[in-house]
């Protein structure tokens, strides 16, 4: 039974590494040009919650071995598993209008796909990928990590990057806006 917690561990890991390696394949992640670049504090600060988030995963892991474990393990997998795939299919439906650093042109709003749910499904799927993890190594400091730095910071990202879009599109966004939620779907 430890065997098969590691290796779920492992599985959710991986599944992190996966939408990150979509960033590295961009022509090494640099943000696309565009007329009104955002606010990079929001996006520092994500990167410093993660910063603490992985050490803590890894530092304060559950020990593997019991029924718990496994179950935890489990749930943590198909979380992180199904976190990627929203990661993923985000990523593709926004093709060349997605940037690491929020950037706004008039060509870019997109609202299909997983943006027909919410207007942030990255920050959905990246939050149920920590999430995930964390649960996968039982690791309780990990998850305090997730709900008080890479939580708080993805909503800082998205409400900068809605002023963004809102100068940038106006009513064209603010109709978005108003049918469709901001990360969670049919709730906030």
């Amino acid at each position: 039974m430890p065997a098969l917690v590691v290796v779920l561990r492992a599985v959710a890991l991986l599944a992190f590494a996966a939408p990150m390696l979509l960033v590295a394949g961009r022509r090494g992640g640099a943000p696309r040009a565009g007329k009104n670049p955002g606010d990079r504090a929001p996006v520092l600060a994500n990167f410093t919650a993660f910063g603490l988030f992985f050490p803590s995963l890894l530092a304060f892991a559950g020990p593997p071995e019991s029924r718990a474990a496994l179950l935890l393990a489990l749930t943590g997998c198909l979380l992180a598993v199904a976190g990627a795939a929203v990661v993923f299919w985000s990523r593709v439906e926004l093709g060349p209008a997605w940037s690491l650093l929020p950037v706004a042109d008039e060509a870019g709003l997109v609202t299909t796909g997983p943006y027909r749910l919410v207007r942030h499904p990255i920050y959905l799927g990246l939050s149920m990928l920590a999430m995930g993890e964390a649960l996968a190594f039982a690791s309780w400091p990990a998850i305090l990590v997730l709900l008080a730095g890479i939580i708080p910071t993805f909503v800082w990202r998205a409400a900068a990057e809605e002023k963004l879009l809102t100068g940038t599109f106006g009513e064209r966004y603010a109709a978005y806006r108003k049918h469709t939620r901001m990360i969670i779907p049919y709730r906030l």
